[in-house]
C-alpha cells in the first residue's frame, strides 16, 4: 500500500488503468443552488481506451466502474478539503459517487488545479447510502508519521462535515452534476 501523500490532478487518467483518454478543464464560478458560493475547478475526461475494464461489488452485484468509453466528471472547490468524482457509463449512467478527503486544493505552477488526498473517502450509492472507504489507510497514515495528528482529525472533521451537510446527498451531487455538465455543453 503506497502511503504517500498523493498528488492528483483534475483532468487526468490513472495511467494504471486507462491507455488513452481526453479531458477538459474549466472554472466554476457559479456553484449548486444550495452552495452559491461554491466555487472551483471541473473536469470531464473521457476513458477512450482502459487496459481492462475495472469492476468493484455493490450490495452483492458486481458494476463496471471503468471501461472504454466511460465519462468521468470531476469538481475540486476552492478553499475546501475534498474533491467530487462521478463516472458515467457508456449510457450516460452513474457507475460510480465517489469523494476524495483533501489536505489541500490548489493550482500548481503550470496553473494545473490539483489535491493532495487526505486517504479517507466516501463513495455514495444510488440509495443515497453513504459508504466510508480507507479509513485503514488514514490511520495507517498518521501512525507511520506521514500525515500529523491535525491532518488525522481534518479528514474526519470535513468526512462528518460533508455528511452532515448532505454535500455527500444524492440531491446536492445530482444539482452539482448538473451544473458542472453545463461548462462542458
Amino acid at each position: 500500500m503506497d502511503l504517500t501523500i498523493r498528488r492528483k490532478y483534475i483532468g487526468r487518467a490513472d495511467e494504471r488503468y486507462v491507455k488513452e483518454y481526453s479531458s477538459r478543464v474549466a472554472r466554476f464560478d457559479g456553484g449548486a443552488t444550495r452552495v452559491p458560493l461554491l466555487r472551483g475547478y471541473a473536469a470531464i475526461t473521457v476513458f477512450d481506451k482502459v487496459i481492462a475494464p475495472i469492476y468493484e461489488t455493490e450490495n452483492g452485484v458486481e458494476i463496471c466502474t471503468c471501461g472504454d468509453g466511460f465519462t468521468e466528471l470531476c469538481f475540486l472547490p476552492d478553499g475546501e478539503n475534498w474533491q467530487m468524482a462521478i463516472t458515467y457509463d457508456l449510457n450516460g449512467n452513474v457507475v460510480e459517487r465517489y469523494f476524495d478527503i483533501t489536505l489541500i486544493n490548489s493550482i500548481d505552477e503550470n496553473g494545473e488545479p490539483y489535491c493532495d488526498d487526505l486517504f479517507l473517502d466516501a463513495a455514495l450509492s444510488p440509495d443515497g447510502t453513504v459508504e466510508i472507504l480507507d479509513e485503514d489507510e488514514l490511520l495507517e497514515a498518521f501512525e507511520n508519521g506521514i500525515i500529523t495528528k491535525g491532518d488525522y482529525e481534518t479528514a474526519h472533521r470535513v468526512l462528518n462535515e460533508l455528511i452532515e451537510d448532505k454535500i455527500i446527498g444524492t440531491d446536492f451531487v445530482e444539482e452539482m452534476c448538473e451544473r458542472l455538465m453545463e461548462l462542458f455543453e
